[in-house]
């Protein structure tokens, strides 16, 4: 049993209570107290290390009644020395926690009439699971970050030293047993009982399931995130969505059968990758292995050179709009000319038209003419938007009974070159008249 002090903690300078650490290995007469907010963060100052052998000072239990502790008996004793035997009124005022009568009692029968032979002894235990605190460091591996750290929230508040989470499954499950009591269950009918046995049942599946997931969490090693992403980078990127689909079957297998698993589809996948490689060259002609490096390297040549624009790409574009093509021959010609040393200004080059558009799976194709279709290919306009851009120019034109191109422009607000090609092809089918 220690005696208890008022002294203050050497790290942090506040005042110290019990429990408190007592250092067992620091040399010198003094004893070195720590407070126990710095030993959990293994807090090192002279020559004391967060590695030191230490007890816990602890000094709130019973030695011989249950109503006295090691604290009240160290005080009374000491009040006794200073007060003398039979001043139970002095020492009484002094400890402020018990009656004189009470303490006249207590000294009497326990150190007088019936004292021990000795006081209780308290061996250390044979085996020492934890003989030496784990030195407190922010690192990676294990994960230990810092409480206010983006990392510490991630992990559901994980305490490194514990092994537990600040944050657990279902995490407010204990705010549903909290007002349970079974004092007078007479008083209760058998509804009552019933309803708060099924509160208690799903109370224990709760903790169950907190203990199963981080069984799971323990055995595959899913508390290290970076290693787990490391993990997950081994393997190419195809197969990363693969290994992702698998991961909720985990909790079926061991962690080394659930590897093993996992490497042995990837071998499958790389294996079936080098089978259609194997087709492919033998589609190609090619019989010897060693020259399938040369038929790689032509691949992807040939992929390259149909990626760049020929001339020939060009004639084909412009032959099918007559004014492009002659634009065409005019910059061929300039630039014949330029080669033999004339200096002549470029003509600009002609915008290549845009493809038609494959209206045939779009609403309102099935109510369009021939004409109407070829008309909504090349201009690239919706049959749905045609349809309604046709009505509203008619009835303007109904109404008005004349209808100007720029009045067109101003009812339907899209492109001007689609909007005078609508114009010019209503125009020919007789449905508006300018005059």
């Amino acid at each position: 049993m220690e005696e208890t002090v008022e002294c203050v903690c050497p790290s942090c300078g506040l005042r110290i209570y019990e429990p408190y650490i007592q250092c067992k290995q620091c040399p010198g007469e003094t004893e070195v107290k720590i407070c126990l907010l710095c030993f959990s963060k293994g807090a090192e100052f002279d020559e004391h290390k967060s590695d030191h052998g230490y007890v816990v000072v602890k000094n709130d239990f019973p030695l011989f009644e249950n109503s006295w502790t090691a604290n009240d008996e160290v005080t009374m004793l000491d009040t006794l020395s200073d007060c003398g035997y039979g001043n139970w009124s002095d020492v009484a005022q002094r400890m402020r926690t018990k009656s004189k009568e009470e303490i006249e009692r207590h000294y009497n029968k326990c150190f007088i009439n019936n004292p021990p032979a000795e006081l209780p002894q308290f061996p250390e235990p044979a085996i020492e699971r934890f003989p030496c605190p784990v030195t407190f460091k922010l690192c990676d591996d294990p994960p230990r970050y810092a409480e206010s750290s983006t990392g510490f929230q991630e992990m559901g508040g994980y305490m490194a030293g514990r092994g537990d989470f600040n944050v657990e499954h279902d995490n407010y499950a204990e705010l549903d047993v909290q007002s349970i009591q079974f004092d007078n269950p007479e008083e209760k009918d058998s509804l009552e009982q019933e309803l708060e046995l099924s509160v208690l049942d799903i109370y224990r599946s709760c903790l169950k399931e907190r203990m199963r997931r981080k069984n799971i969490v323990r055995r595959f090693g899913l508390i290290n995130k970076n290693r787990q992403s490391l993990y997950s980078r081994s393997y190419d990127s195809s197969f990363r969505e693969t290994q992702e689909n698998l991961r909720c079957f985990a909790a079926l297998f061991t962690p080394y059968n659930f590897d093993k698993f996992v490497e042995s589809l990837y071998h499958v996948t790389e294996l079936k990758k080098s089978i259609k490689h194997l087709q492919e060259y033998r589609e190609n002609g090619i019989t010897e292995l060693r020259n399938s490096k040369i038929y790689r390297i032509l691949k992807s040549r040939r992929k390259e050179t149909r990626t760049k624009r020929h001339l020939l790409d060009d004639i084909l574009v412009h032959m099918r709009d007559e004014t492009a093509c002659q634009a065409w021959l005019q910059r061929q010609a300039v630039l014949d000319t330029m080669s033999k040393g004339s200096h002549i200004v470029l003509p600009n080059a002609p915008r290549r038209a845009a493809p038609p558009l494959d209206i045939s799976t779009l609403p309102g194709y099935e109510r369009l003419s021939e004409s109407e279709k070829e008309l909504c290919a090349s201009t690239r306009l919706v049959p749905d938007a045609y349809l309604e851009f046709k009505t509203i120019l008619v009835n303007e034109c109904r109404k008005v009974g004349s209808l100007r191109l720029q009045h067109a422009r101003t009812l339907i607000k899209i492109d001007v070159n689609k909007t005078r090609k609508l114009f010019d092809f209503l125009i020919d089918e007789g449905l508006i008249n300018k005059d």
